[in-house]
């Protein structure tokens, strides 16, 4: 099977994967053995109506607010460019296995991706998982420079933190984006950036990609007496000595490990529940959270980058790590019976929280029965607004797929889709949201006025910027004049 890697790259309405909406969407599919890129698209997408945008998000990629929604400049809709992305991905998965890449990908790119799938109803918004694999150049980058400082140069900025921006890194190491924070040159420079790292240390670059597959992490873990992470906190990246606990009870395919930095006995023996949820998550954590659908760097104690180190870890030396591991797998299961039952009282609460959710936040806790599968996979793929009408029908009994539905419709159709009454509850629903004064976890248009206030204060000496703002704020104003004729 041909092994291939898909490079992307998204500009979005927000920093927030769960309210952002796709402006711009950039892949590259690039053939592993020889580095040809065999295929790859450049799209541009309109915001939905019934979202706004952060003045902050148009300004790092600077996009006109006008621009975005002329559709002659953006010539999709938000469902049209999740049906372009599907049909896209589906096919280049269907050419061998695919490898998805994106910068910051893990925290941003994949999960919006997903997002955006869903909110269109998508049953199965998890494309990228799927006979495929993710990968992130970002944290990649990261522990290749800290086991291997001379691989990068990096930029240094104000508080003496090395900066591992996508576009610094390309122009310190000779291949600089031509056009930054656009889709396209974004996604050729990752594309740059990741095979200089490869050409560099490919051993070091291999080791990285040792558990891609995310099934391989937990018994490889499992099996070892004690094994180094890495993690990176407030830009500095380094290593965790971990010895296994037990699986995440809430959180499929996530890995709870000992830090050994501390003595297990200290923590776990003569305490009682309530005492040792304290101490476990007290400052410092005493459990490390590993993450095995996103790429987690796993090195056993002998290997030569972790040898390479010299941390609190060598200062307590091999012995007494080993002794504190053994402490670990000897009390394992009852360590790991107290864990769940702390962790079941900790996240419960949280997952009832879902159901306050609003219908687009629901990713994790929707769970369509089949039928309703059915109906989303055929709504999804009905061409005519019709057609789209009458499947919308079966959703009457489910609100959130309604409302997604509903909102589906009034972007692609308009007043057409919708009898004058529900057209203007539709619309008046959307109204309220946007307009609304309240402390929302999603941009309204009030609160992106006050942010331009900020800005205008912060920037009042940079007249380009001052420009940019001045014309997001017209704009802003002709959305909040159209929103309030439906209050």
């Amino acid at each position: 099977m041909e092994q291939f890697t898909c490079y992307l790259d998204a500009e979005t309405t927000s920093g927030s994967h769960i309210n952002a909406d796709l402006l711009s969407y950039s892949a590259i599919l690039v053939r592993d053995k020889d580095l040809k890129i065999v295929d790859s698209i450049d799209l541009f997408a309109r915001p939905r109506i019934s979202r706004s945008y952060e003045c902050d998000a148009l300004l790092v990629n600077g996009l006109n607010p006008y621009d975005i929604y002329d559709k002659e400049k953006h010539t999709y809709s938000n469902h049209g460019i999740a049906k372009k992305l599907s049909e896209t991905f589906t096919k280049w998965k269907n050419k061998g296995h695919v490898k998805f890449n994106a910068y910051a990908g893990f925290n941003f790119d994949f999960l919006l991706t997903s997002h955006t799938w869903f909110s269109n109803l998508y049953s199965f918004p998890w494309l990228f998982s799927t006979n495929a694999c993710q990968m992130d150049t970002l944290p990649l980058a990261r522990n290749m420079e800290y086991y291997n400082p001379n691989i990068l140069k990096t930029d240094i900025n104000k508080k003496n933190h090395k900066i591992f921006k996508l576009a610094s890194l390309c122009a310190m190491n000779g291949f600089p984006i031509k056009d930054s924070h656009t889709a396209k040159d974004d996604t050729l420079g990752l594309k740059n950036l990741t095979e200089y790292l490869k050409k560099n240390d490919s051993e070091l670059f291999n080791k990285n990609l040792q558990f891609i597959n995310k099934k391989d992490v937990l018994p490889y873990v499992k099996n070892l007496k004690y094994f180094y992470t890495t993690e990176t906190f407030f830009s500095k990246t380094r290593q965790f000595a971990c010895c296994f606990l037990t699986e995440h009870s809430f959180y499929a395919g996530y890995i709870l490990a000992f830090d050994l930095k501390h003595d297990p006995k200290d923590i776990f023996e003569g305490k009682s529940n309530q005492e040792l949820s304290k101490l476990l998550f007290a400052t410092p954590v005493k459990m490390r959270t590993i993450k095995s659908n996103r790429l987690p760097l796993i090195l056993k104690p002998e290997e030569k980058w972790v040898q390479s180190i010299q941390d609190e870890y060598s200062a307590i030396g091999k012995d007494e790590l080993e002794k504190r591991a053994d402490y670990i797998i000897k009390n394992r299961s009852e360590i790991a019976t107290k864990i769940n039952v702390i962790l079941k009282d900790k996240f419960e609460e949280k997952s009832l929280d879902q159901t306050k959710l609003k219908p687009e936040e629901k990713i994790f806790a929707l769970k369509p029965s089949k039928d309703t599968q059915r109906y989303m996979n055929d709504f999804v793929i009905a061409n005519k607004m019709e057609e789209k009408q009458r499947i919308a029908q079966n959703f009457n009994g489910d609100e959130d797929l309604k409302h997604l539905s509903e909102l589906i419709l009034i972007d692609e159709y308009g007043k057409e889709a919708f009898a004058d009454k529900d057209y203007k509850r539709i619309r008046k629903g959307i109204s309220q949201r946007l307009l609304s004064t309240n402390n929302e976890s999603y941009p309204t248009i009030p609160s992106q006025f006050l942010r331009i206030d900020e800005i205008r204060v912060q920037e009042k000496h940079d007249k380009e910027k001052l420009k940019k703002v001045e014309l997001i704020n017209s704009h802003l104003e002709k959305m909040s004049e159209d929103h309030e004729k439906y209050l």
